[in-house]
Order: structure tokens, then sequence, then C-alpha cells
């Protein structure tokens, strides 16, 4: 890149907000949060950084810092390798400033070794993985100290305003010392017969805004100005021996794969093998390579002709079934394919490639964080998940600073030839629109089941 990247006058604002005191910035996935907090150390910082992010984005980071002219970088290793933990202290306040990137398990494994510097400024990128206020990281994080904190997450919680106390009590430790009575302030819940209380949503919004505003923030990506953002459900007839199989286990919850016995013990595991079978029936066997209903999937298929009507257009393609991609999508893009447990050295090569070719293929867990991948305006994805948050940052891989082009997320949902039945992908397109929880999509799936059962008989 090799010059500074110009802010926009609202990034600036952000800037200088963030350089005040402890903040959580929590503005849209894309609106440039990872050059905001880089500008504002920059600035404001009068000794050694750290930087908590996720695995995949450390060579990002180190990249903007480097790009910035923001000071040298040092990245550690999962155990706290590769870092002078005793010389970081020392280099006190010399220009440039000392730069530590590390990632959220580093934190819970080596927390001890950053406990020995002297930080000024702490930033946490995806803050949101440290909400669970029990996690180990999590309070591995709290004994962090500095100067000077930022969290950047544009998704701070989900259902429960209380997923933010964690990311509160780390800011302001005194002002939020007590998860419950936060909880009973800001959280609307309900009982069974037994006590048990679930999350409804949120309550007294005016108050949660007042005690929560002077450390929060957000913008959407509005500001920006960017393309349109289009969703589009594609329908995909599965095939003749793969809806077959489909109809057995949704029936009999039971079916022989190459000698392998496939057994349904419950309405979850049920949901997910129909869900892998409605995208490729040979996943469900250990030894997938082997097995086969000599057809090609029909989600297959269909990529196949849409990357033949659609030559060098830049696409990505992703799967949440790390064997789906290994088996038909890296293929497509050997070279430019990012999956869970990669170095970042490596998604730092497939993503140059991606720059170059066009394409890129990955699981979803492993791309919908922290990556900027608008060099494509079209996303396709094979199955999906629940999370409604998820598919957000999902879709944020493209639509995002630097776009330029109109965005279309394409969702592939199965469907039956049986009575125009649809697969259980349908289920997972309305829990998105919804924000239901695992529990509600696994009890709408038992009533479907159930409904079907009953036009059968």
């Amino acid at each position: 890149m090799g010059e500074t990247l110009q802010l926009y006058s609202w990034q600036r604002q952000d800037s200088i907000w963030l350089g005040q005191r402890n903040r959580l910035l929590a503005s849209d996935c894309g609106t440039g949060k990872t050059l905001i907090a880089v500008e504002t150390a920059k600035e404001y910082a009068q000794g050694p950084v750290l930087v908590i992010c996720p695995r995949l984005t450390k060579e990002w980071w180190a990249q903007t810092v480097q790009d910035q002219g923001a000071g040298f970088v040092g990245i550690c290793q999962e155990s706290g390798r590769g870092i002078p933990w005793r010389r970081v202290s020392s280099w006190g306040n010399r220009r440039p400033l000392a730069w530590v990137i590390v990632h959220p398990t580093a934190v819970r494994l080596a927390y001890r070794k950053m406990l020995s510097v002297r930080w000024d400024t702490i930033i946490v990128d995806e803050a949101h993985r440290f909400k669970n206020r029990k996690a180990k990281q999590t309070r591995a994080l709290w004994k962090l100290k500095a100067r000077h904190k930022m969290l950047l997450t544009a998704t701070p919680y989900g259902k429960s305003p209380a997923d933010m106390w964690a990311l509160l009590h780390y800011l302001d430790p005194k002002r939020f010392s007590s998860y419950w009575r936060f909880f009973n302030l800001f959280v609307q819940t309900t009982e069974d017969y037994s006590s048990r209380r679930t999350v409804i949503g949120p309550r007294n919004l005016k108050g949660l805004a007042r005690v929560v505003s002077p450390y929060y923030r957000r913008r959407d990506s509005s500001v920006l100005n960017l393309p349109e953002l289009v969703y589009a459900d594609v329908p995909v007839r599965l095939n003749p021996k793969q809806e077959a199989l489909y109809r057995q286990l949704s029936r009999d919850a039971y079916a022989q794969l190459h000698g392998q016995e496939v057994i349904l013990k419950n309405a979850l595991v049920k949901f997910l093998r129909l869900q892998q079978c409605a995208l490729d029936p040979g996943i469900l066997s250990q030894d997938f390579p082997l097995y086969t209903l000599d057809e090609t999937p029909a989600k297959v298929e269909w990529i196949t002709e849409w990357l033949e009507d659609h030559p060098g257009e830049p696409v990505i393609i992703t799967s949440r079934f790390r064997r789906f991609v290994d088996k038909w999508l890296r293929d497509l893009a050997p070279k430019a394919t990012i999956v869970g447990g990669m170095k970042g050295s490596d998604v730092q090569r497939a993503l140059k490639t991606f720059e170059k070719t066009g394409m890129l293929v990955g699981t979803l867990d492993a791309i919908k964080e922290g990556l900027n991948l608008q060099k494509a305006n079209v996303l396709i994805v094979t199955d999906g998940t629940y999370s409604s948050v998820a598919e957000y940052q999902l879709s944020k891989r493209i639509h995002r600073v630097g776009q330029t082009k109109p965005c279309q997320v394409i969702h592939l949902v199965g469907k039956l030839r049986h009575r125009g039945r649809w697969t259980v992908d349908k289920l997972v397109r309305r829990s998105q629109h919804r924000k239901v929880t695992e529990a509600e999509l696994v009890d709408s799936f038992i009533k479907m089941l159930q409904e079907e059962e009953e036009e059968d008989e």
C-alpha cells in the first residue's frame, strides 16, 4: 500500500473520541475500525501497544500498522513465543511505538508473560469473543492493565444486553462491578414452571443508553454511501438419490453409508445431518472420499453452472462444513482457500492470490471475521448457520469500505421434489431473519417434521 490512508471526517471524530478514555467502538463491519484504532494509538499512545485479534487477522493488523507508519510490530505465537517480553517495557516512550499482536488463545495461555509489560494501550478486536464472563480467556483479559483500552466489535451483544457486561467491566470495573445488577436492570426474562429464566430481550432501554453511552459509540455503514447489498435465496432441487436419502433420514433417523451406520440420536443431531445431506451426502460418512451416490450433489452442480455463466466474476464461495470445502470447493481455488487452523502467513498468501484471481473459497467460521474481501461483490453461501450475527459478519466481508459495485449474497436453499417441500435450509434462513436461538430453531424443526408426518398419513 505504501501511503497513509486518508480518514473520513467521521472517522477522525471517532479517533478523537477513542483517544479520550476507555471506549467500546461498535460501528458496523467494514467501516474502518482497524484503521481508526491504529490512528488513535499512533496519536495518543505513550508506550507499548498490545493488539488482541483473531488468529487469521494478525497479519492484517501488522500490515496496517506498518502501512500507517505507526511503529514496529512483533507477532506473538500461541504459547507466548516470538516476543522478548522483558524488553518490551524498556521500549517505554520510544518512537516509533512498539506493537505486539496476539490472538485470544495466547491471552489465556501466556497472560502471565504479558503482565510483565507496562502496556500503554490495549486494543481488543472482535471483542465479542470475550463476552463470556466465566471463560478463562475473558478472566485473563481482565488481568491485563493499561493506561488506555479500546474494544472493537460490530456485534457487542446478541439477544441479551448482558453480553456487554464483561466488556464494560473491563473498561470500568468499578462502575460495572456486578453482573447480576446489570442483568436485572436491563434484561427482560420469563420463567417456566421450574423457575428457569429465559431471556426475551432488553428492557429499560433509556436507562441502558444512559449508562452505556459514555463508553459506547456505533455508526452504521450508511455513512459510507456503499452500493446496494441484495440477498437472494436460490432454491436448488436435490438430485433423486440425494432426495431419497434425505427423506429416509428425515423419516427413519437411520441410514447405512459405505458400511457405516448413521444414527440420528436427537433433534439437534438430526437437524445437522439433514443439513449435510442437503449439501452432500458424502460428508455424512467418515470415508467421504470413497463414498458417493454416483451423482454430483445438486448444489455443486449449481455452483459449477454459475461459474460457467459468470466467467471472471470475482466471487467468494463458503460452507459451514470443512469436509465439503476440502472435497468440492478447494479444487476451484487451491491457492486461495481459507479454513480454520491456518497460519496467518498462509492466510495472507491466500488473500494475495484472491486479489489476483478474484476467487476465494473457505469455511464460514474462518472467513466471517476480520478479512477485507471487497475484491469480490458476490458471496455464495452453500448452507449457512442459524446465527443472524454470523450472517451479518459474513455479508460485511464484501459490503465494506472500498466496495464500488452492487453486492449480492446468494444462499442456496435445498428443495425436495416431493410435494415441493423445503429442506432444513429454509429453517436456517428463517432463523437468521427472526434472530432465534438454537433451542427455538430445533423446536421449529421438530414441528416441521411432525407436520410432514401428518401430511403423509
